[in-house]
């Protein structure tokens, strides 16, 4: 652990750093340059070890390269049994047919794609781009994508079409969100989104939601078995359990913390309330919260809300940093829960590497060994 609050701490050292420069552009472009260093260095160049499903990917990318009838067929080839979408499907073919049959191929090429897309979210929203990425490593979101590869591709696309839904141009949106399905099924959950923010702000329809979200956590087994899903790993999984996820029950509270942060700044301060979608953003991962207790693997719905969330709180605590800021009042007060929520932020982040580490691999990180010839880990022997 010392590594990765070693590793934070130097995402606090570029924000210091850039305060030297005169010219707020000089600034900003320093902090990019220094993040993304500090972000592809840091994941595109991890061990197969580091990060829960790192081996996942490299050892699919190894299955795939070494099968002859693989690389001769055409990219746009799909194969049923593969348990990945289509669209990531024809991402590994590209590399392995024309950039490198190398496993590692995958991890570092996607290293730098989901670099680059977390880079463009925060250079939207925030005009101090280090102190941000502090919040984002330290909150355990930067961890994920890079572990979640499929879904980040498809969490890129939304960050592209959140910009569109906030213009109103639906169809867009909904074209960019059918292309993030092809890349992670989840996705087609954000197709709610434009449904609600058409749907007017008020304490009654937020609690209405809350409620319904209640009811359905009640009920998911039977609406899933009457969807046929009966079969379903996750279904299984779920109702064999005798009691509720602990790790459900702890993303709950994490994100009521969040929301309560959010909710004692605004009143505090008497700012107006938030925008639509970021309220209703708000909402729907509140309404995940409440039904991952039940069955846990609906919360990946939630990295893809998780970001705006962040984004959403920062604009409260941290608004000098952000492009756009709630209010900039109640400096005291400000200044108590920002160290508040990193407090929490880290240890959160404390508790799941002490008590369980094989949700991120990253208690004992180590660079890959590109010298050694064979890498063997988990289910995935690669010689």
């Amino acid at each position: 652990m010392a590594v990765i609050f070693l590793y934070f701490a130097l995402f606090l050292g570029v924000h210091f750093l850039s305060k030297q420069f005169k010219r707020p552009g000089a600034a900003r472009l320093f902090q990019l340059v220094a993040c993304f260093i500090l972000l592809f260095g840091f994941f595109g160049f991890r061990d197969i070890t580091v990060l829960n499903d790192t081996s996942h990917y490299y050892g699919y990318y190894f299955q795939k390269a070494h099968i002859l009838s693989f690389r001769n067929e055409p990219v746009m080839t799909y194969h049923l049994l593969d348990k990945f979408e289509y669209g990531f499907q024809v991402f590994v073919h590209i590399l392995v047919k024309y950039v490198s049959k190398n496993p590692y191929t995958v991890i570092l090429v996607s290293s730098l794609i989901i670099t680059i897309g977390e880079l463009w979210l925060i250079d939207r929203h925030a005009k101090d781009i280090a102190l941000v990425c502090f919040y984002m490593l330290t909150a355990g979101l930067f961890f994920m994508h890079y572990c979640i590869i499929r879904q980040a591709f498809a969490l890129f696309f939304f960050y592209i079409a959140f910009d569109f839904l906030e213009r109103g141009k639906i169809g867009k949106y909904c074209l960019l969100i059918g292309c993030a399905s092809l890349f992670h099924i989840s996705a087609v959950f954000l197709l709610l989104l434009p449904i609600l923010v058409r749907v007017a702000p008020s304490r009654r329809n937020v609690c209405i939601a809350i409620a319904s979200s209640l009811v359905l956590a009640v009920f998911i087994f039977e609406i899933l078995s009457f969807m046929g899903l009966r079969e379903h790993p996750y279904y299984q999984a779920a109702i064999q359990k005798d009691s509720l996820s602990v790790v459900g029950l702890a993303d709950c509270a994490f994100m009521i913390f969040i929301l309560s942060v959010c909710l004692f700044a605004r009143k505090k301060s008497g700012a107006p309330k938030p925008d639509n979608i970021f309220l209703w953003i708000c909402t729907m991962g509140l309404c995940v919260c409440l039904i991952a207790p039940v069955v846990y693997p609906i919360s990946r719905i939630n990295e893809y809300l998780w970001p705006f969330i962040v984004i959403h709180l920062l604009r409260y605590i941290e608004p000098q940093s952000m492009r756009k800021a709630y209010t900039n009042r109640i400096a005291g007060t400000r200044n108590l829960l920002r160290l508040i929520v990193i407090f929490v932020f880290v240890a959160k982040m404390v508790g799941i590497n002490t008590f369980r580490p094989e949700w991120l691999h990253i208690d004992s990180y180590q660079f890959y060994d590109f010298s050694k010839k064979d890498h063997t880990y988990n289910i995935y022997p690669q010689q």
